[in-house]
């Protein structure tokens, strides 16, 4: 069972907590306003936003060095490949118009199977 002592030391925490909880989010709220963590938070995202194209710079010159392709190059392999494809595309419709497919012969019926009868073996 719980104690009525117990309760009343968890009001108790709860009250401070709630306190504590109040005073810290106004101070959040205020921070977060101010001028001075806008711009720390702006800073920030430039500074990763350049780190982020320096890795991109470092790994296509990596990856140059080691004779591997780079996202560029694969990228570009595939744009090509595609207008590869939809000219392929273009010219199999214009063959198409201009002769005529031959027609498919018929299948040719499957002769028939002789049935086979299985004798029955008998244990001694």
């Amino acid at each position: 069972m719980a104690d009525k002592g117990d309760k009343g030391v968890k009001d108790v925490f709860k009250q401070v907590y709630d306190l504590w909880e109040k005073s810290a989010g106004e101070q959040i709220e205020k921070l977060a306003r101010s001028q001075t963590f806008l711009a720390a938070l702006a800073q920030n995202l430039e500074q990763t936003l350049n780190l982020s194209g320096r890795v991109k710079e470092i790994s296509q010159t990596t990856l140059g060095v080691m004779n591997l392709p780079t996202r560029q190059d694969v990228e570009a392999i595939n744009k090509q490949l595609r207008a590869m494809r939809n000219t392929l595309d273009e010219i199999n419709e214009k063959l198409d118009i201009l002769v005529p497919k031959p027609p498919e012969p018929e299948p040719e019926p499957e002769p028939k199977k002789a049935r086979t009868t299985r004798s029955k073996k008998t244990t001694k």
